[in-house]
């Protein structure tokens, strides 16, 4: 591990999902820590609990006393305090690049990458892990249930592990470059960042760069296209209950790659229920069920990722399996959250069209009637996909649309929920489209048409979740 001992850290955007996991790493490593961001969060106080020196707005002093600070990808190089550390010739690093110093001390390091569902196949991972008691770290960048953002499962003396650091690997901004896993997990591949990619063959050809430098690499089988070395592939066979091919499954079978014999995995979903599935992994010839908490092919699959690369960290396939069907969930993705007017209200992570239909067909799993509540997340994601989230969204009886959440960006560079409103309403004039002003907005909409639906779904990667702690009011 980096020698962090008496080292003085400051984390500008601490409050973020990655960046608080790698201040408590730092502070694990000996290092005295302190962060800054807009607003003070649960991140943030667990930090100041856990002896971190966490405030709001910005202090030259703070800066003047760090030996290094890391500035979230959130956070521009006008920012005042980063300013302020240029200017005292201060060590100034960007999230992903602490990140790849931190991965360089691991024996084994194992990357999770694709443009949907890195947080779930890692929560999973780490849960199979620490279940089956194998020493690691986990930075996630999401909230497990029953773990942390960071979580850490020592070796038998108490000491923090040496052996695998399970991380995610973003391609936002080309950030995944940045490491160089033993084993990585490309769970799929389309462009969700067009500020950073012209298209989506710029996308296969960063995560193309990335796996060409790893060992080992986990794919979906149609995507092994960029795979050049050893490969493990996932082969969806999904087929449900109500087919009548309840039993039907991918055989596996042995593939001879020029570095080494690899294998591939099917995936069967054998029954599916409102309130999660029952599925079934098939590897050279042996074959393991497993349940999970949640509906959704695209949950099945991120299973399979978790199960394989879990096994490629040294799990038996069959104690993987037994141990996956204990996790609970992740926060955000499916996340329910009691009752609004007698329907079910769920919290979903869903951003990109491609997860909005996934989650959306989810929800939908014996025939429940669905009221979506979406925030679009950034101008330019919400102009690219335009069509995309017309054809997702328009089809359906209503929708309710809050403002964009504009993150890094201006209104200028892309789309407003009123250009998708109107869009909607063009395309699909019998779907009835609500503009909320504001989370109240949104929230009182939802309510007042609750009764007419089984479940109310709140979606979105923004501030979309504050509204959940305005629920006990109205439910």
């Amino acid at each position: 591990m980096p020698d962090f001992a008496g080292e003085r850290i400051h984390f500008v955007g601490v409050g973020g999902a990655s960046m608080c996991a790698l201040a408590e790493y730092a502070m694990l490593a000996g290092a005295e820590v302190s962060g800054s961001d807009r607003a003070p969060s649960a991140a943030t106080e667990r930090l100041a609990a856990l002896g971190a020196e966490v405030y709001s707005g910005a202090r030259r002093d703070i800066i003047a006393r760090a030996g290094l600070v890391v500035r979230s990808s959130a956070v521009p190089l006008s920012d005042e305090e980063v300013a302020a550390a240029l200017a005292m010739k201060k060590r100034v690093v960007e999230r992903h690049e602490f990140l790849s110093a931190v991965a360089e001390d691991f024996r084994t390091v194992a990357a999770i990458a694709g443009t949907h569902g890195k947080t779930t196949v890692t929560a999973m991972t780490a849960h199979i892990l620490s279940r089956l008691g194998i020493p690691f770290v986990a930075h996630i960048g999401g909230e497990p249930a029953g773990m942390g953002n960071l979580t850490v499962v020592r070796e038998k003396d108490g000491s923090l592990p040496r052996g695998i650091f399970l991380t995610e690997a973003c391609e936002f901004g080309r950030h995944l470059l940045a490491l160089s896993p033993d084993a990585a997990a490309v769970v799929n591949m389309e462009c969700d960042h067009p500020d950073c990619y012209a298209g989506i063959e710029e996308v296969h050809g960063v995560f193309a760069e990335f796996v060409e430098k790893c060992p080992l690499t986990i794919v979906r089988a149609e995507d092994s296209f960029i795979c050049k070395g050893a490969h493990i592939a996932i082969r969806e066979n999904v087929r449900s209950a109500t087919t009548g091919a309840a039993e039907g499954t991918a055989r596996a079978g042995d593939v001879e790659c020029s570095r080494m014999p690899v294998c591939t995995y099917g995936v069967s979903r054998i029954l599916e229920r409102p309130d999660g599935q029952t599925d079934e992994l098939s590897l050279r010839g042996e074959r393991a069920r497993f349940t999970l908490p949640y509906p959704g092919a695209h949950y099945a699959a991120d299973a399979a990722f978790a199960v394989a690369l879990s096994v490629a960290l040294g799990a038996d396939f069959k104690d993987a399996c037994a141990a996956l069907s204990s996790f609970r969930g992740v926060k955000r993705r499916y996340e329910r959250a009691g009752k609004l007017g007698g329907a079910e209200v769920i919290f979903d992570y869903a951003h990109h069209p491609t997860e909005l239909a996934c989650t959306l067909k989810a929800a939908e799993s014996g025939n429940a009637r669905v009221l979506a509540v979406f925030q679009p997340h950034t101008y330019s994601r919400t102009a690219k996909y335009m069509d995309d989230f017309v054809r997702v969204l328009g089809g359906r009886e209503e929708v309710v649309l809050m403002p964009v959440y504009a993150a890094r960006e201006r209104g200028a560079q892309g789309a407003s929920s009123v250009d998708l409103a109107r869009a909607i309403e063009k395309d699909f004039p019998e779907c009835d489209v609500y503009l909320a002003v504001s989370h109240d907005d949104a929230l009182n909409r939802a309510a007042e048409r609750a009764a007419d639906y089984d479940k109310v779904l709140f979606l979105g990667a923004g501030d979309i979740y504050d509204i959940k702690s305005k629920l006990a009011g109205l439910t």
